[in-house]
């Protein structure tokens, strides 16, 4: 739908006066990948609110280099760049804040109830419709630089068979309208512009309520490999936003891998 493409202006208008004043937005039609795009211009000017979004992604991925299917014509691509004072184990939790800070945005706004999967999944009713991407980049005059990608799934055009190996949603589907993803794109970045702010100064603590809140993976049968597999009972996350799942021989702390969730022993 041409009206309901990336449009500088609209976005622009839609945000707050002080997100306005915060970013510095580029709209692109077709880029290999916005986090690429932003993480390019870190590398020679300053980072801290450089906001790209795109309408297609040719090179779009998820974390740990896997593909993330971004065609043109419904969907919501969007990075920012942002700089910490915190030291860099203050940072672990961040891609959990940003998910949680987004679904409470997408709640109010949209009245969208989604969950969040350990670390950066966007789910509704067991299928997923977006994901965070946050990737680190060297430090500059004592800061911490990140790159925070943003995929989500809004009015998802028509795939070939096959395209996505996994069950699968979007936002329009879950509120049962349309979705301008104009004033989406102005929602995440009011969000992420405050929420950032809020986060440099008081860390994950003040998300961690509101992440668990929509814990999809709680009480479920899960396996994570990282790198000999654990099976187990996932039962939340700890302080620092590490994964807590419980085994046979007692609790594991997981702080990387990839998550399955078991379709036997438990919930699925």
């Amino acid at each position: 739908m041409k009206s309901n493409a990336p449009d500088y202006q609209r976005i622009m208008a839609a945000l707050s006066p002080s997100a306005a004043q915060a970013v510095s937005l580029t709209v692109y039609d077709r880029v290999g990948s916005t986090n690429d795009v932003v993480r390019d211009r870190g590398n020679t000017f300053e980072l801290k609110g450089f906001t790209v979004l795109a309408e297609e992604q040719t090179r779009g991925r998820g974390r740990r280099g896997k593909v993330w299917h971004s065609p043109a014509g419904g969907n919501l691509y969007l990075s920012m760049g942002w700089e910490f004072d915190l030291p860099p184990t203050r940072l672990a939790g961040l891609s959990l804040a940003v998910g949680a800070m987004l679904a409470d945005a997408f709640a109010k706004a949209l009245d969208a109830e989604l969950q969040l999967k350990w670390p950066n999944d966007f789910y509704f009713d067991g299928r997923k419709l977006g994901g965070i991407l946050v990737e680190m980049l060297p430090e500059r005059d004592g800061r911490q630089r990140l790159v925070l990608g943003v995929g989500l799934n809004v009015q998802m055009p028509a795939l070939a068979p096959g395209t996505i190996d996994r069950a699968w949603t979007d936002l329009s589907r879950v509120i049962g309208a349309p979705v301008d993803r104009n004033r989406l794109a102005a929602l995440i970045i009011d969000t992420m512009v405050h929420g950032l702010d809020h986060y440099d100064a008081h860390g994950f603590s003040h998300w961690l309520s509101r992440w668990r809140g929509r814990d999809f993976l709680l009480g479920r049968s899960v396996t994570v490999g990282d790198p000999a597999p654990i099976i187990g009972t996932a039962a939340g996350v700890n302080e620092e936003g590490a994964l807590l799942i419980e085994t046979p021989t007692g609790r594991r702390t997981v702080s990387g891998g990839e998550v399955s969730v078991l379709e036997f022993g438990g919930l699925s």
